[in-house]
């Protein structure tokens, strides 16, 4: 039978038992995975459109670009990550590594069920982690070679120098679990900007700021050449390429934006 949220809860997550599952209901279908070893994978009767759920294979197209002064190229591109070239891709993560939505359904989806078994098994171990963490997996049947999973935080508006400072943490430790493998490129997502709620513009100039900081910290990069942002969202890519083309100014990075698509013109899905 279908689950539903218990009674009681706000009209929001009693109308969209999918967002329930993945906020507030999370331990309790971590504990129903855990006990059945079992996947449970959460398909809404309609899609939305406007949330990261969406990620079909697709060619790559880059909409920025710069090299920093220690020689590493920094691109936005508009890919599938799933399919993205790179050494090591990363999953926007929850807490409990439970990949049942979003990027990290793709994924799971893409790489197979020992991503999500080697994902539990290291939550079993070891705890779930904590905003701002990362651990670095086997990529199994995706075409890179690993998997980094960064769990970013849950935006706030009453907290907003906190949710920036984790999210920047995410994506610092992310680019070191990918350096702790020798991966010289990776593939990174605009992480919390999808059920974790934070403003995309505000996720893509917090996460170019980052980059730029790890990149020039005097423990900056030692394997990496290469750091791709990546989503498959035009007006996601859009800002992230934006966000770099500021943050990066001062190096003149080349931007390639395509125009926008005319209206009524576009494919749909």
């Amino acid at each position: 039978s279908e689950a539903q949220p218990p009674a009681g809860l706000p009209e929001a997550e009693r109308s969209d038992p999918k967002k329930y599952f993945q906020t507030s209901g999370r331990m309790f279908l971590s504990s129903i995975m855990t006990e059945f070893n079992c996947v449970v994978v959460l398909c809404p009767e309609v899609q939305d459109e406007d949330e990261e759920e969406n990620y079909e294979g697709g060619s790559s197209l880059c909409y920025c670009k710069v090299k920093t002064t220690g020689g590493v190229l920094v691109s936005v591109s508009r890919a599938d990550i799933c399919s993205f070239n790179a050494d090591a891709v990363v999953n926007a993560a929850n807490e409990d590594l439970q990949h049942i939505g979003g990027l990290a359904l793709a994924l799971l989806k893409a790489a197979g069920p020992e991503l999500q078994k080697t994902s539990s098994d290291y939550v079993s171990k070891n705890g779930p982690l904590r905003p701002g963490d990362a651990m670095v997996t086997d990529a199994y049947n995706l075409p890179c070679k690993y998997v980094v999973h960064a769990v970013g935080p849950r935006f706030s508006d009453f907290d907003k120098k906190t949710s920036v400072s984790r999210l920047k943490t995410a994506v610092k430790e992310s680019l070191r679990q990918a350096e702790t493998v020798s991966c010289s490129s990776v593939a990174l997502p605009a992480i919390s900007s999808g059920v974790f709620g934070f403003p995309v513009q505000l996720c893509a100039e917090t996460i170019a700021q980052a980059v730029r900081e790890y990149c020039d910290g005097p423990r900056g990069p030692w394997s990496l050449t290469e750091i791709h942002l990546v989503d498959n969202n035009d007006s996601t890519v859009r800002d992230m390429a934006a966000a770099v083309n500021a943050e990066f100014s001062d190096l003149q990075p080349t931007m390639t934006i395509p125009p926008p698509a005319s209206r009524g013109t576009g494919a749909s899905g």
